[in-house]
């Protein structure tokens, strides 16, 4: 079950990324939410994503920090029309804050980043082509972090 505050930082992190998706001129889609966790990682995503016409990749990788800033650069930074790599670096810290605000307000000495528990699953639909899911497991939900492109 989430907690209230954790869902609402989830929403102001997926309003965020809306306008991040705006500067990119609308040919990419960035959100984010949340899912509870029954069995493993890998069950309760493909459950979360049931119904939609999506191809989830389940050999996931772990994903650290040093990871992140790579991701970002990649699947965000690279299709936004802002090249000051300043504010760029303002924008990455951002997003992680709003990710570590949400688990450290439910348990403020857990950090599934650091410790290795966050996962990046490749996905392919129709509409958006390949891309990914940062998946960040937090006691017994997740917040799943989509980035991509539109095909």
């Amino acid at each position: 079950m989430l907690n209230s505050n954790m869902n609402s930082i989830v929403c102001n992190l997926d309003g965020y990324l809306l306008s991040l998706r705006r500067l990119s001129r609308n040919k990419c889609d960035f959100w984010a939410n949340t899912f509870d966790l029954v069995g493993t990682i890998e069950q309760s995503l493909i459950k979360h994503l049931k119904g939609d016409e999506i191809e989830v990749n389940l050999s996931d990788k772990l994903i650290r920090y040093s990871d992140i800033d790579d991701i970002f650069k990649q699947h965000i930074f690279s299709n936004l029309i802002i090249n000051d790599d300043e504010l760029l670096k303002l924008f990455a810290w951002d997003i992680i804050e709003f990710i570590e605000m949400t688990y450290q307000l439910i348990e403020p000495e857990i950090n599934p980043i650091y410790n290795g528990e966050a996962l990046v699953f490749n996905a392919k639909s129709k509409f958006h082509g390949e891309y990914i899911y940062l998946v960040i497991p937090v006691k017994s939900c997740a917040i799943i972090v989509g980035l991509a492109t539109r095909a």
